[in-house]
């Protein structure tokens, strides 16, 4: 009964602890981070990528970037059966970013799995941070390690725009 209990909390958790690299067809920098949530840069390729994405499981699909394509995006993932939710981070009016939203997004488990994306990803793995902070009750080391597995690297000229994001917002929220 004890191991079934600790197992189930582990499983609840996301138990996995190091986010993987996986390559996804028509999209840009995929990561599974855990069972709970994958973060990734821009559906380039719908057609390609939606019926992936269904097939991982993903109930809900998260786009931080906004853009043209959104409708579009919007109308691949809901004909697909999953829910679509669009929350624009705009890296030059970062006062005005959705975050309380995207936290709840992440948190609400009828969302779950999760795949939440932005261009590059950078985005999709701050947000993830701020919620592991904020909500998990992780240490901001800790995500700062999982963000930079999930690909909140330093191989992108935006990189350091969005270290400095989610520095602020922890300044400002008194982490």
């Amino acid at each position: 009964m004890i191991a079934f209990i600790l197992f189930s909390g582990a499983a609840a958790a996301g138990a996995q602890t190091t986010p993987q690299k996986v390559a996804v067809a028509g999209i840009n920098n995929f990561w599974k981070v855990d069972n709970a949530v994958s973060t990734g840069g821009t559906i380039m390729s719908r057609e390609m990528a939606v019926p992936v994405l269904k097939k991982r499981g993903i109930r809900t699909v998260i786009n931080l970037a906004g853009g043209a394509d959104a409708d579009a995006e919007r109308a691949a993932v809901e004909a697909a059966g999953m829910k679509y939710l669009l929350y624009p981070i705009d890296p030059m009016a970062l006062d005005r970013a959705p975050v309380d939203d995207i936290i709840k997004a992440l948190n609400d488990r009828s969302n779950v799995p999760i795949f939440i994306h932005s261009g590059a990803g950078h985005r999709a793995a701050a947000a993830l941070m701020i919620k592991r902070v904020m909500v998990d009750g992780w240490d901001i080391e800790k995500a700062g390690i999982e963000a930079a597995s999930a690909g909140m690297v330093l191989s992108n000229d935006m990189a350091p725009v969005w270290w400095k994001f989610v520095r602020d917002y922890f300044n400002k929220h008194g982490k």
